[in-house]
């Protein structure tokens, strides 16, 4: 009888399931088929991510289009979406048409739902509006976690609308680390003393470099390291959410999702001098996502299934004293920040990670100069993610990264050259190149990518594991109960 309980307990803890998240920026899918959703989600779900949260601003006259089509593509693949309601660029969003807009959508079967039950709706900004949530939640059912990051989280405490609470604070302040002290503080103010913490949404991005003249943005913020060592911070607080910033902001250089020419418009309704992400896949950041996300959903524990070893390697095209500024500046005055050179914020360094089963050697090669590199950090056991850094050294030319194991070679990334030649109207572009290889265990073959070779099967299994859970649990609760009587 203890162990029935134990495992009606184990399954009803699990059904709080860790889930990982990609913000996506509806007005840059304006141009979008079913046939484009369904591609975009396809890469998702291989990376195993579990839902687009679907920024909309207020007012495009294409939102209903794009949603409709959106969610006929998720539908089709059984993958989840919900919405973001962007309170900033756009302006407020009334909340008469917040709720037409959840009411219709928030029942639909591809809805994101946390625990399986109530639709989950976020925000970015917009914490003036949070008094038309009480509202908002009167009328239409949902479990609400805005991201009111503006405002210092022990204020937001007393916001008792909210459910839970996201922050968008992914990027550290100038030079300084990346570090959890935000996110810790995010935790503390959502813990409650009776054990039902309300979740929070802990945000995860790889890159910053944004230069909008319409909107007056024009600063970097620390990449580097970034990708790598934030999930490792995500492995060490275990939140129940997480979240990707994000799947395809182009303006901002953070997207790990393909680029799509028709979709590149934001360059020029934002007066960019340069389109900045063309040519600058980032698909890459995707390569060790299936891993990594096991692992923040296992706990960290190591258990979590290698399918495919590789490479990844990113690095800017040129040294930062090469080209212009273009006026960029490392952090921004408009947040009160001081304000620094950007090449002292994005270092001048070719950065590397490896997913492995067990330790290998990685060398790099600028001009046809290869060099063996020393791994800065490595996993316990030798199995899992490695990391390392070579700087470039005012050096130029073919960029070629090499892992190599007992002479064999397992992976290379051959990259794009780094260059001192100024295109851009001789402004530095100061987003990042990515590149990764990936070899099949089984089969042994590799791809240069940046794309898992993990199918949707993983949803689906996470579908079906909820399933059981909906299954099993009324039926051990029955048979508790009927040990009680007999």
């Amino acid at each position: 009888m203890a162990l029935i309980l134990a495992l009606v307990v184990a399954l009803a803890c699990h059904a709080q399931a860790k889930a990982v998240f990609a913000h996506f920026m509806v007005a840059n899918s304006q141009n979008f088929t079913v046939d484009n959703w369904k591609e975009d989600i396809t890469l998702a779900q291989a990376a195993k991510i579990d839902a687009f949260a679907l920024n909309m601003g207020y007012g495009s006259p294409y939102a209903g289009q794009i949603l409709n089509d959106a969610f006929t593509a998720a539908a089709d693949l059984d993958f989840k979406l919900f919405f973001s309601l962007d309170y900033s660029g756009d302006g407020h969003w009334p909340q008469d048409q917040v709720i037409t807009w959840l009411s219709n959508y928030t029942k639909l079967p591809a809805y994101y739902k946390h625990n399986d039950e109530t639709p989950l709706v976020s925000t970015f900004e917009g914490y003036e509006a949070q008094g038309d949530w009480v509202n908002i939640k009167k009328k239409v059912d949902c479990f609400f976690v805005p991201d009111w990051s503006s405002v210092l989280p022990e204020k937001l405490a007393a916001a008792t609308v909210a459910d839970g609470l996201m922050s968008w604070n992914a990027w550290p302040d100038g030079t300084a680390a990346m570090n959890t002290s935000m996110d810790e503080r995010y935790l503390s103010v959502l813990k409650s003393s009776n054990g039902t913490d309300r979740p929070y949404i802990m945000p995860v991005s790889p890159w910053f470099y944004t230069n909008m003249v319409r909107y007056n943005k024009n600063w970097v913020w620390q990449g580097d390291d970034l990708w790598y060592t934030r999930w490792k911070q995500v492995a060490e607080l275990e939140p129940e959410y997480v979240e990707i910033l994000t799947w395809n902001d182009f303006g901002e250089s953070h997207y790990i999702g393909p680029i799509h020419d028709h979709d590149l418009g934001t360059f020029v309704s934002g007066g960019a001098p340069f389109d900045y992400a063309v040519g600058m896949p980032h698909d890459g950041w995707r390569a060790f996502l299936p891993y990594v996300i096991d692992e923040y959903k296992n706990g960290g524990d190591g258990s979590s299934t290698i399918e495919s070893e590789g490479l990844v390697a990113w690095y800017r095209l040129s040294p930062s004293w090469a080209c212009a500024a273009g006026k960029t500046t490392g952090n921004t005055a408009s947040q009160g920040q001081t304000v620094l050179p950007p090449g002292e914020v994005l270092t001048d360094t070719i950065f590397f990670s490896a997913l492995l089963e067990s330790a290998a050697e990685v060398s790099v090669s600028i001009d046809g100069k290869p060099e063996s590199v020393d791994w800065s950090d490595t996993p316990d056991g030798d199995k899992g993610m490695y990391f390392g850094s070579v700087p470039m050294d005012n050096r130029t030319g073919e960029v070629i990264v090499t892992l190599t194991r007992d002479g064999q070679e397992l992976a290379r990334v051959a990259g794009q050259p780094i260059s001192t030649t100024c295109g851009n109207n001789n402004m530095t572009n100061w987003n990042a190149w990515v590149g990764s290889n990936l070899t099949n265990l089984s089969a042994g073959n590799g791809s240069s990518n940046g794309t898992s070779k993990k199918s949707g099967a993983a949803a689906a299994w996470s579908s079906t594991r909820a399933e059981l859970r909906a299954l099993l649990i009324p039926v051990l609760i029955v048979w508790l109960g009927l040990g009680f009587v007999l």
